[in-house]
């Protein structure tokens, strides 16, 4: 890891004064993937809830996944240097929806004699970015360990196009005994305190949350606070 920094130079911690004038989401999320920026200041967001600590770490969790039964508490570590972004993070998801689920698709697909999803597990993910002007390019490794190993590459791109206002999309596969296509797009805004992102993703969910082929397009949606 210190050879690694060594290599991008001396490491600086983003803040609200220095952050470039280019892409900003306020959640340190795109579409679907975490975004390679550091969080400097508390935030309340339905992608992220975090709490920065220090040296670049934060304690985080997904309002999202605690509202569906699936409460999570994660660490992430980021640093800026120059225009490089390096992001690690690890996630703990303790899923206790699996009766509640059961019940509801067991009773919409009577074909279904047994549905038990499993989403309790570790994950952990990293980013890589590159920061150029008004333009975000980036890289992220993302694995899981539930009932089944969950390993996905992902490249994506913001572009700032006016004030706080990004356009951002997302491309990769997810790798579990083969390869499914992922990609999403939208657009978000990061202000000083209010943040928003709208925005589609397609993505193949014949992984461990629920049955059946694939729901090809889900929405993305996110609204934050945050309190600099």
């Amino acid at each position: 890891m210190a050879c690694a920094l060594a290599a991008l130079g001396t490491p600086t911690l983003a803040t609200a004064d220095d952050s470039p004038t280019g892409v900003r989401t306020n959640t340190a999320r795109l579409m679907g993937t975490d975004a390679a920026e550091v969080i400097d200041a508390p935030v309340l967001g339905l992608q992220r809830t975090a709490i920065p600590l220090f040296a670049g770490l934060a304690v985080d969790t997904s309002l999202y996944a605690d509202a569906l039964l699936a409460p999570n508490l994660g660490l992430r570590w980021a640093v800026a240097a120059g225009p490089h972004r390096v992001v690690l993070g690890a996630r703990y998801t303790h899923f206790v929806g699996a009766s509640v689920y059961s019940d509801a698709v067991e009773s919409e697909a009577p074909a279904i004699r047994r549905f038990e999803p499993e989403l309790t597990g570790p994950s952990f993910y990293g980013v890589y970015g590159l920061v150029l002007g008004p333009l975000l390019v980036q890289g992220e490794a993302r694995y899981a360990r539930y009932t089944s190993d969950y390993l996905s590459f992902t490249a994506g791109v913001g572009l700032n196009f006016a004030g706080n206002w990004s356009v951002v999309g997302e491309a990769g596969v997810r790798v579990e005994g083969g390869s499914s296509l992922r990609a999403a797009a939208g657009i978000r805004y990061g202000g000083d305190h209010f943040g928003f992102g709208l925005g589609a993703a397609y993505v193949d969910l014949s992984d461990p949350a629920l049955p059946g082929e694939s729901l090809p397009v889900l929405p993305v949606f996110d609204l934050s606070w945050t309190f600099r």
